[in-house]
């Protein structure tokens, strides 16, 4: 068995190229370096380093593939201790991530009324970590926005989302009973920071509009609630109470907004081999989803 010790090494040697950066880079010392290279150089029974130039070493050929292979070792060796510690975790809890916002505030308003023990990641993910957070056990169930269909995932269809606009009672569309998109060119609007792919899709379609994002959900309500400018909502997080806030001094509006582009598909996401526990929970949950 070869040291996993001994692979960061060579791992972090390649990295940085040097002995001195690489005992800097993993806080030991040079010699130990050293002695580690010519340990694995034995272990392996061949060479891995060009001498020929006094007080100045490099990765031969050899050296360069073995530093590949062991990168793919230490990661496989990561994935497997993560996995092991995620399942560990998630044995008796369903965790809970999204890339779109709505869902997680729909859960936090109702989640008091699911006997399931939930733990909800507030933080969207990316879509590219939709795969790898599952595979690795990190993330049971993740709301999606397109279907996922392979060997050992798949997906549940929930819903739609359709956003609203909540906007100053004494502004002109104030007085219409719905708007479009383009209704709303040149508006500048608050936005809450991380709205996942409601944020391309606003931008794209809502022509000449400026977007003033607010990282912190605590300002943002604040701000919405006493400032003119115009917000959105969505159907998921119209009856939430943070909803209720913003429009709790009756100085904005609701109006629909009625468009071709306002809507996103949102999935439950998950490995087939927890589909009994899953579906179980999405089955409650669509009891809260808007129809």
């Amino acid at each position: 068995m070869i040291d996993l010790e001994l692979l960061n090494e060579l791992v972090t040697f390649h990295k940085y190229g040097t002995l001195s950066a690489t005992a800097e880079h993993l806080r030991i010392t040079q010699p130990s370096v050293t002695r580690g290279m010519k340990k694995l150089e034995q272990e392996l029974g061949v060479p891995l380093f060009n001498r020929e130039v006094s007080n100045r070493i490099s990765l031969n050929d050899t050296g360069l593939l073995a530093a590949a292979e062991a990168e793919k070792i230490l990661q496989d060796e990561k994935n497997f201790t993560e996995k092991i510690q995620n399942y560990h975790r998630l044995k008796h809890k369903i965790t809970i991530a999204s890339v779109a916002p709505g869902p997680i505030r729909l859960i936090d308003e109702y989640k008091d009324r699911f006997s399931s023990n939930l733990e909800i990641n507030h933080q969207l993910i990316k879509p590219d970590q939709v795969v790898p957070l599952l595979e690795t056990l990190k993330e049971r169930l993740i709301f999606t926005d397109k279907e996922y269909a392979t060997d050992e995932i798949e997906s549940m269809y929930m819903g739609t989302e359709r956003i609203g606009l909540g906007i100053d009672k004494f502004h002109p569309l104030a007085q219409r009973s719905a708007v479009s998109f383009n209704d709303l060119a040149g508006l500048s609007f608050l936005v809450v920071q991380d709205t996942g792919p409601w944020e391309k899709l606003i931008e794209k379609h809502i022509p000449e509009a400026k977007f003033l994002y607010q990282k912190d959900l605590g300002s943002m309500k604040e701000l919405s609630q006493y400032s003119t400018f115009p917000f959105f909502y969505s159907n998921l997080t119209e009856k939430t109470s943070a909803t209720f806030k913003r429009f709790g001094n009756n100085n904005h509006t609701k109006i629909p907004i009625v468009d071709k582009n306002n809507h996103i598909e949102l999935y439950g996401t998950y490995l087939k081999k927890n589909r009994q526990l899953v579906q179980t929970y999405l089955k409650q949950l669509s009891q809260f989803w808007p129809k």
